[in-house]
């Protein structure tokens, strides 16, 4: 095997080193110092996704009168709720919770056994485990359209088939709380399962995802539930919980309709001064008004929604598109503009009655107006040039206002970083603490060795924007100067860290912004196999998160090797309604933690759950905790979404059908 190893190794080298040798600007004894392997695109032509209606669970109203704090049972009848106590039945002197035929069977479910009633009598169902339930306590049974018999009890789902055989699901069979409190079954065969910590759905019979865990205020008033009532088309849901009646509707949309959706509730409460930013909503509930508050990645957030509309411009030429693009990129500007000092970018702006009371990190603009934000990241600049690039590309290159005026933004911020060696240079004459990419912070200093490979990418995408949008030498000058002497090629093979290095999912974000426009640009071989060398080990790492916004960067390079599929999926269950609610898993039964912390020593799931059973923002967030989110009064603004939508649509990875 070790000398297999070797062979295979060594002619991946020469593969690599005949790659290398291929004509190009590059010097003919140019090398790369860091090893990784080759980049080979994955073989085979992609298809679009065909993209259609899926459902969604939305928390609907419930409008009614009755009494419902005392009740144990809730039952609906021709649309109306009712909420009643468990009749009073006794099998051998206990409490009947439970009942359901099978066949010719009536099975009775005790609080200290399971009987069954046939036309000899009521016999008690003696065995548990292998050859009954799992536990003597029912709490729930229901039987389905092909004869199975489904028992809940506290510790788990058992069922028991049409010819007798008893199985079990618990936690490692992917059952989310083992501790189950009643069960319901709609007429597709969709069981819903009520437990002490949510309801969970599960489809036994369908193919691809069987589980859905539905807990936390965005679906559920409490979490607690004692009683579950279905409508036999599977919609409503309606549950009894501790806090009091709740209801899911199963709501049929697309893709397209969430991203409409999204982009009217931006335009309606999520701009500041042309800014896209989350809001706070006075009640999570019934919201009447709400306020947006400044923020350091102002420029970052806005950025995200300048490229998602730009490149839904680009696949739909439509004019709204446009327009709401042109507002948030000139929002941009306005950023790039309020220090006064041209490529000085402010993190954030506020009217000067509000900067006036803040600390000296805010600083009032020329005309005293409003005060800007200082001490501007690397993260912000990032995204600047995401948008100069996606903005460029759709909409002002076809417009000679706009062109002129991007092409000024872009030259007087690439020439301050260049000028000042790479660094943004704050007010006070100062580098901002991470506005670096000089040679001597990333390739002499050890403290930088987790930004190395990813600021060395940043800086050349930046520099290739720079050259595409105004045709001017010196920004492709610089990139190969960066290239050449100072190996920052070889950096960004390693531009993804992981263990036993910091893993850093707001790099990952960082890195894929970056990875998107230099993808586009370099068309140069060599050069762009070692960018392919790069971004795909940095998306291995990412892939099992199924992360649409970074598998669709990916897909531009190597569509057949990036998991279209996975990232539907993703867009599916990133939730329409985008109030920040608190999301709680670490309990759950069918999750392992991960032996490691992350990096501010939180603990961590093995593996990401569906984005519509975590708290998602923005791409920045680690997804393998498990807890995290509010009480709903804080929106994200949805241009996370919107993102790749648009990425994907425009680049034909996915299709609407009509």
């Amino acid at each position: 095997m070790g000398k297999f190893r070797y062979i295979i190794f060594s002619c991946l080298y020469v593969i690599q080193a005949s790659i290398f040798a291929e004509g190009s600007w590059l010097p003919e004894d140019f090398a790369l110092f860091n090893v990784t392997a080759p980049f080979f695109p994955a073989p085979g032509k992609v298809t679009p996704v065909q993209t259609g209606s899926f459902f969604e669970h939305i928390r609907g109203e419930i409008e009614t009168d009755a009494e419902w704090a005392d009740a144990e049972v809730i039952r609906v009848d021709n649309g109306k709720l009712f909420f009643e106590g468990r009749v009073e039945e006794l099998v051998d002197g206990k409490q009947v919770t439970a009942s359901a035929v099978q066949g010719n069977a009536t099975w009775l479910g005790t609080t200290e056994g399971l009987y069954c009633r046939t036309e000899a009598g009521i016999s008690r169902h003696d065995a548990c485990g292998t050859g009954g339930p799992l536990a003597t306590r029912i709490t729930g049974l229901a039987t389905d359209s092909k004869g199975t018999l489904w028992v809940g009890t506290p510790l788990g789902l058992s069922r028991r088939a049409a010819d007798g055989t008893w199985s079990h699901i618990q936690g490692s069979q992917g059952l989310p709380v083992e501790d189950i409190t009643d069960l319901a079954i709609d007429g597709a065969d969709h069981i819903w399962i009520g437990t002490s910590r949510g309801a969970i759905l599960y489809q036994p019979y369908a193919e691809g995802r069987q589980w859905f865990y539905r807990a936390g205020k965005r679906y559920l008033p409490g979490d607690n539930i004692k009683s579950i009532a279905v409508m036999p088309e599977g919609s409503p849901v309606y549950f009894l919980t501790d806090a009091g009646p709740g209801r899911l509707d199963l709501v049929s949309t697309t893709l397209l309709e969430k991203a409409t959706t999204i982009e009217k509730r931006v335009n309606e409460r999520h701009r500041r001064l042309g800014l896209v930013a989350e809001c706070v909503l006075d009640n999570a509930e019934n919201p009447t008004s709400h306020v947006i508050g400044d923020n350091d990645n102002d420029g970052l957030w806005t950025a995200y929604h300048v490229a998602a509309l730009s490149l839904c411009y680009g696949a739909t030429r439509n004019p709204a598109a446009r327009d709401s693009a042109r507002e948030s990129m000139h929002a941009l500007y306005m950023l790039q503009n309020a220090s006064g000092i041209p490529g000085l970018v402010a993190r954030s702006v506020v009217p000067a009655e509000i900067g006036k009371t803040k600390s000296e990190q805010w600083r009032p603009t020329p005309d005293g107006t409003l005060y800007w934000k200082s001490d501007t990241s690397s993260d912000e600049i990032d995204g600047h040039y995401l948008a100069f690039y996606t903005y460029y590309e759709h909409i002002a290159k076809e417009d000679a206002t706009e062109r002129a005026l991007i092409e000024k933004q872009v030259r007087a911020l690439t020439d301050y970083l260049v000028n000042n060696n790479y660094q943004l240079i704050d007010w006070d004459g100062k580098r901002t603490r991470w506005g670096f990419w000089n040679p001597e912070a990333l390739n002499n200093n050890p403290l930088n060795y987790v930004e190395s490979g990813l600021n060395a990418l940043q800086m050349l995408s930046f520099l290739k924007v720079a050259y595409h949008i105004t045709g001017e030498a010196k920004y492709e000058e610089h990139y190969r100067k960066l290239i050449v002497e100072h190996h920052y090629l070889s950096n960004i093979l390693l531009t993804k860290k992981c263990f036993p290095d910091e893993n850093n999912h707001s790099d990952d974000q960082l890195g894929f912004v970056a990875w998107y426009p230099i993808l586009q640009l370099e068309k140069a071989p060599r050069i762009r196999r070692a960018l392919g060398a790069g971004v795909s080990r940095h998306y291995a790492v990412v892939k099992p998160e199924k992360p649409s916004f970074y598998t669709f960067v990916y897909a531009t390079i190597d569509p057949a090797g990036a998991d279209i599929a996975g990232a539907v999926e993703n867009l599916q269950e990133i939730p329409t309604d985008r109030r920040i609610y608190a999301t709680r898993n670490s309990h759950r039964s069918d999750v392992e933690f991960s032996p490691l912390q992350n990096r501010f020593g939180q603990p961590v799931l093995t593996r990401v759950l569906p984005t519509d059973e975590r708290c998602f923002k923005k791409w920045n967030a680690d997804p393998y905790e498990p807890d995290e989110g509010g009480d709903g009064r804080v929106e994200d603004d949805g241009a996370a979404y919107l993102l790749p939508y648009w990425m994907a649509r425009y680049h034909g990875f996915i299709v609407e059908n009509k």
